[in-house]
């Protein structure tokens, strides 16, 4: 008996994974329609790499992130990957720092050893960081296609 009920447990288990998998990434009815967005971060002419790219919509109350390629490229992702954000005008933070970690190897930190502040260098200037005071803007188009070039000085 317990026999056959983990074998009919197998089969519905896998059944139910090959159905999952046919229709894709889940989607919720309750999350806003999102628009594919994408774009291009540079700074003083060169692209740059590993940039977290903030798309935030204060009147719909959501925000769409990417991170930058090697090539300076991103794709916006509100809910799944890639999925894109919700129309309406954007306020945008770019921020790219690099941070070196200054406590030695040697000190243990869960015995009480001590921690040393770590260096951030700011890759980009620290102004776009913040989408407050970034002065960076986008509107995404129901649409048109939603392509942007960041080139910060």
């Amino acid at each position: 008996m317990f026999r056959h009920t983990f074998y009919c447990l197998l089969v519905t288990l896998g059944l139910a994974t090959f159905s999952g998998c046919e229709r894709g990434p889940l989607e919720n009815p309750n999350w806003p329609q999102r628009y594919p967005a994408a774009g291009t971060v540079s700074y003083q002419g060169k692209p740059i790499e590993g940039a977290d790219v903030t798309f935030t919509n204060t009147t719909a109350g959501s925000t769409g992130t990417g991170k930058t390629d090697a090539d300076g490229k991103f794709q916006l992702t509100t809910y799944v990957e890639n999925d894109g954000v919700v129309a309406g005008e954007h306020i945008v933070a770019i921020r790219r720092v690099d941070v070196v970690d200054n406590t030695p190897a040697d000190v243990d930190l869960s015995a009480g050893g001590e921690a040393v502040p770590p260096t951030i260098t700011w890759i980009i200037p620290e102004k776009y960081s913040n989408s407050a005071k970034s002065g960076l803007t986008a509107t995404i188009s129901e649409t048109e296609r939603n392509e942007f070039t960041f080139d910060l000085e």
